[in-house]
């Protein structure tokens, strides 16, 4: 934590003259405003004797005269969201975690900087993006306050991508111009003996593993003393100055190596998620014709019983209520007997004949 940050009142929280709220056993609790012997103030709340909710701590020593954190306390630490004015007049906006810059953050520089992104342990790591004044800014990134991994550098009109180590470009990388053309190439060292010394991305990759497995990255363990820390992965060691071997000149190819990977993905993904759409619609179709079949047959069957019912009872039955039923009754047989009958009489002899001899 920088000095500028710190408050009189985490080391003596009875010190100074407090105006205020109190509980039974007397500690500073709920709203109050404390004047410190070094002249610093608080105003805002407190909870058992220390600072916790929403206050304004105002600093008047001669090392960070003016600066203020306006923002949420827990148990006497900065903790949550709030604004800390540095007395140079930059100001850091964001989430705090124990008194130092956790998580997402935003930082303005006396000199028109800025950075947005993520924080751990008061320094910047994670994505970022730092804009200079400018207009040229770094999008990437970041391991412990560096530039550490794949990003990208914007100048006016054209920008460099590709893997930055210890704040500097290095390793393979292209710059794509606005003239619809990009060039390709690496970053190597000026001092070609430093290269032995390095690590190879595969070795350092395999190492940030083996320590995350050991110690937990982002997790919580208990060091020597018992105390539960917080580690972060270890930082690649640090390189010399560096130049850029030009390579093959194309024309403009839009994505970047991780972007063509990351389409690819998306690509393989949506199309195994349309296959099995189309599965899941097959079969739901089939199950529908299915159940609808099955529903025709038992309409039939169903019509066909009550049919045999109606009959046995000795019912007169409507053809019109009974389709697909081919039941007759016995005065139908003889009436259509005696029809064929008369058809035959009126049929000419040699039809007749013919019919006989067949």
């Amino acid at each position: 934590m920088e000095d500028d940050e710190r408050d009189v009142e985490d080391d003596f929280p009875t010190l100074g003259e407090y105006i205020g709220d109190r509980n039974e056993k007397n500690e500073r609790h709920g709203k109050g405003r404390a004047l410190l012997p070094n002249r610093d103030v608080y105003d805002g709340n407190y909870m058992f004797g220390k600072r916790d909710g929403q206050g304004v701590y105002k600093f008047k020593n001669k090392l960070a005269k003016n600066a203020r954190y306006i923002g949420n306390y827990v148990q006497g630490k900065k903790q949550g969201f709030g604004k800390f004015i540095y007395p140079d007049g930059s100001r850091y906006e964001g989430n705090w975690v124990d008194d130092l810059k956790e998580g997402q953050g935003k930082y303005f520089y006396v000199n028109g900087d800025v950075y947005s992104g993520d924080w751990s342990k008061g320094l910047r790591h994670g994505k970022g993006t730092y804009t200079y004044a400018n207009g040229t800014k770094y999008v990437g990134s970041w391991c412990k306050g560096k530039w550490e991994g794949f990003g990208e550098f914007h100048y006016c009109n054209y920008k460099y991508c590709g893997r930055f180590r210890d704040n500097k470009m290095f390793g393979y990388g292209k710059f794509v111009f606005d003239v619809a053309c990009e060039l390709h190439g690496q970053y190597v060292l000026d001092n070609k003996d430093e290269i032995s010394g390095l690590m190879d991305l595969a070795q350092e990759a395999a190492l940030v593993i083996l320590d995350e497995q050991d110690r937990g990255i982002g997790e919580d363990f208990l060091d020597d003393v018992g105390e539960t820390t917080l580690r972060m992965p270890p930082s690649p060691p640090p390189i010399g100055p560096t130049h850029f071997e030009a390579g093959m000149l194309t024309g403009l190819h839009v994505m970047t190596p991780e972007e063509e990977e990351e389409a690819r993905l998306v690509d393989e993904l949506n199309a195994l998620r349309a296959t099995v759409e189309a599965q899941i619609a097959a079969r739901k179709e089939a199950e529908l014709r299915r159940q609808q079949a099955e529903a025709a047959k038992w309409a039939r069957e169903e019509a066909e019983r009550v049919t045999l019912e109606i009959l046995a009872e000795g019912a007169d039955v409507n053809e019109e209520v009974l389709p697909n039923v081919a039941l007759k009754q016995p005065s139908d047989i003889e009436t259509a007997g005696t029809e064929e009958t008369e058809q035959k009489e009126d049929m000419p002899a040699e039809v007749s004949d013919l019919e006989e001899a067949e």
